[in-house]
């Protein structure tokens, strides 16, 4: 039986039925992207603003409502919104046997909005990345292209998608969009209150039972909680561990359910045992596969290194390709790229990463 929790994975657009506890928030987001062309969405790591904009905003719109571009750095901004836009021109070549070969933005995004005939949203992803990876040329160009987009008064929403510590890196951008900061929404942490509602309106959807729910529920908050609050992505990677170790426990019983109890809680533990441990438990797997399917003789520490290498300084995801990656990994390591793509391919099916 597949587990049916996210894990590190946020809500995309067919997972409405099942993305609780931000109605709020949803009905805000909404309202603010059509006060404005520009939006602000801001808030601490583990909020799950990408869900919000994934999950949530996207279920607002009618399909001929909108045409959403979704951009995440990966070398450089500037490329990867080029590289978004040009895969919605790509599509459009399907039915149209000569488009327009078009390299200038503005006119692309009109010539967008005419052929599909919604209005275009520019959707950055984790738009941090500018500032951990980017350089200084890399930021001012990309000012510059949100100003002449901002100008031209296209069909064209933008929404910037940041964790807010990151915020004051801003400042050079908003001098060059003094507006930056006019239409802004910062989503915060889930109280205690709604996390429980979250946990038992979950645990419904999937048709888990729950015994002692009251109790089971605090039991759960209790083991998540750090300084700071909840992470969503934490009550997803604990919800998905307690599922996993029931079905571990019922193997020999004769039970059709899953059920969640206060005793399941207590015997898997506080949250900060359960990433590492499941970790440590795949990477070594992998090893052990890498020697195995893929005739490595000393595959240790491989898996780490490449995973290492997916993830930047300050503890955030970086896209890399192949090259980037193996550039990234320790002389030490003689890996092919089929090695690589085999060891990313893993890192999907346990969804820790997600290839693009």
């Amino acid at each position: 039986m597949d587990s049916p929790f996210k894990f590190l994975e946020a809500y995309g657009p067919t997972d409405f039925d099942e993305f609780f506890g931000r109605e709020k928030e949803t009905a805000q987001l909404y309202n603010a992207v059509y006060a404005s062309n520009l939006t602000l969405l801001y808030g601490a790591s583990g909020t799950g603003k990408t869900s919000l904009v994934n999950c949530g905003l996207r279920n607002k719109f009618y399909y001929t409502e909108w045409l959403p571009v979704f951009v995440k750095r990966s070398d450089n901004i500037n490329e990867s919104l080029a590289n978004a836009l040009s895969v919605k021109l790509k599509a459009l070549e399907e039915v149209d046997d000569n488009p327009s070969e078009i390299n200038n933005l503005v006119d692309l995004l009109d010539y967008l909005y005419l052929a599909y005939y919604k209005p275009v949203y520019l959707i950055f992803d984790q738009f941090e990345e500018l500032y951990i990876s980017g350089s200084v040329a890399e930021q001012f160009e990309f000012y510059q292209s949100i100003k002449v987009i901002l100008d031209a008064g296209l069909q064209v929403k933008i929404i910037f998608n940041i964790r807010e510590e990151w915020i004051a890196f801003l400042n050079n951008f908003e001098k060059v969009i003094p507006t930056l900061f006019d239409n802004r929404l910062r989503i915060e942490r889930m109280t205690n209150r709604t996390i429980a509602r979250v946990i038992l309106n979950t645990l419904n959807y999937h048709e888990i039972q729950l015994l002692e729910p009251k109790e089971t529920i605090y039991a759960i908050i209790e083991n998540l909680k750090d300084k700071e609050g909840i992470a969503l992505t934490n009550l997803q990677v604990y919800l998905d561990k307690l599922f996993q170790k029931q079905l571990q426990n019922q193997k020999d019983s004769s039970a059709e359910k899953v059920v969640f109890s206060l005793s399941l809680v207590q015997e898997v533990g506080p949250m900060k045992n359960v990433l590492a441990d499941f970790l440590e438990e795949q990477l070594l797997l992998l090893e052990e596969k890498l020697k195995k399917t893929r005739g490595i003789k000393n595959p240790k520490g491989i898996p780490t290194e490449i995973l290492f290498a997916l993830v930047t300084d300050d503890h955030t995801k970086r896209s890399l390709n192949f090259k980037e990656i193996k550039e990234q990994l320790p002389r030490s390591l003689t890996i092919s790229e089929a090695d690589i793509s085999f060891c990313l391919d893993e890192f999907q099916r346990i969804r820790v990463l997600m290839r693009e």
